[in-house]
């Protein structure tokens, strides 16, 4: 237990050594005493100097808005009184500074959320739905999730499997602790997207071989390109079947309001256009080819066990 966290990781964050997470965390948690939880996001960009300062603002932005995207997303997947009957508890992988376990709170839906950064995880505590203990935190890796078997209804990762390193090994861990009948769901960048990289703001990345891709990040800006990992609509598909899922879907990802709001008001007609046509059987796999987001579900079929006699 570390500042009254859990931590299970068998690896570090890529981006900071285990020892560094814990002190940025215990260094924030000293410097926001009491703070609210908008304090906090801006106190934790504030000392991380190293990010560019028009970045950490948007970065910031994109954190207060978070219970927002993350509950229109959660409309798309689920009618509220489905969430509200699950047996097992909800497992958000990757669950940041706990913008969906928020969201899942507020509507009464037991859930633990992970993550392999802990200096998020003491930032999601300021949440307000999450102060009084609702829901749990623990700091571990996807690819080895400290849980047994069976334990969760459903598993979620909104944006975290392109930053696994090892995507499939994470796919299996979510296999194993979901319940016969329970699903995952998974959004998440396409590798072909044809649009630029997100992370890095860059197009084509994903179209190289992933050996060059740092390489032609570095030539292009820069920057360097060591820990994502994006799966295209086929990579993904192919990943949720061998892990044992059933009834898998890999789609465009639904268009949720507050993306169309960010497209200046002459050209939304082209999402909305777009969203109708990702619905379409007919285009709507050719389209999540090339779609810049994905959404992904699968279910674990319960195994029945046959009663026929057996001749010896």
């Amino acid at each position: 237990m570390v500042l009254g966290i859990a931590d299970f990781r068998v690896a570090p964050d890529p981006w900071i050594s285990l020892t560094d997470d814990h002190e940025k965390a215990r260094r924030l948690l000293e410097q926001t005493d009491g703070a609210s939880f908008e304090s906090t996001v801006r106190a934790y960009w504030e000392m991380t100097p190293e990010t560019p300062r028009d970045l950490a603002d948007h970065f910031t932005r994109s954190v207060l808005r978070g219970e927002a995207r993350a509950e229109e997303w959660l409309d798309t997947q689920f009618k509220r009184t489905a969430l509200n009957s699950l047996t097992h508890p909800v497992l958000d992988l990757g669950c940041g500074t706990g913008d969906l376990l928020a969201v899942l709170a507020r509507r009464g839906v037991p859930a633990i959320g992970i993550d392999v950064a802990f200096r998020w995880l003491v930032q999601a505590r300021r949440r307000p739905a999450l102060t009084g203990g609702a829901q749990r935190l623990v700091c571990c890796n996807a690819e080895a999730l400290p849980f047994p078997s069976g334990s969760f209804s459903v598993v979620s990762a909104l944006n975290m499997l392109e930053h696994c390193q090892q995507p499939r090994i994470a796919i299996r861990e979510a296999m194993r602790v979901v319940i016969d009948d329970g699903t995952v769901r998974l959004r998440t960048v396409n590798r072909y997207s044809v649009l630029p990289e997100p992370h890095v703001n860059i197009w084509g990345v994903g179209f190289l071989p992933r050996s060059l891709a740092d390489r032609y990040v570095r030539w292009r800006s820069g920057q360097r390109y060591l820990h994502h990992r994006l799966l295209s609509a086929a990579e993904l598909r192919r990943t949720l079947r061998d892990a044992g899922f059933t009834s898998v879907r890999v789609t465009a990802a639904t268009v949720l309001p507050h993306e169309v709001e960010r497209v200046p008001a002459r050209w939304r007609w082209i999402v909305r256009a777009y969203d109708g046509i990702r619905r379409t059987r007919l285009l709507g796999g050719v389209v999540a080819l090339v779609a810049p987001v994905l959404d992904a579900s699968g279910s674990r079929a319960r195994v029945s066990l046959s009663t026929e006699p057996v001749s010896v």
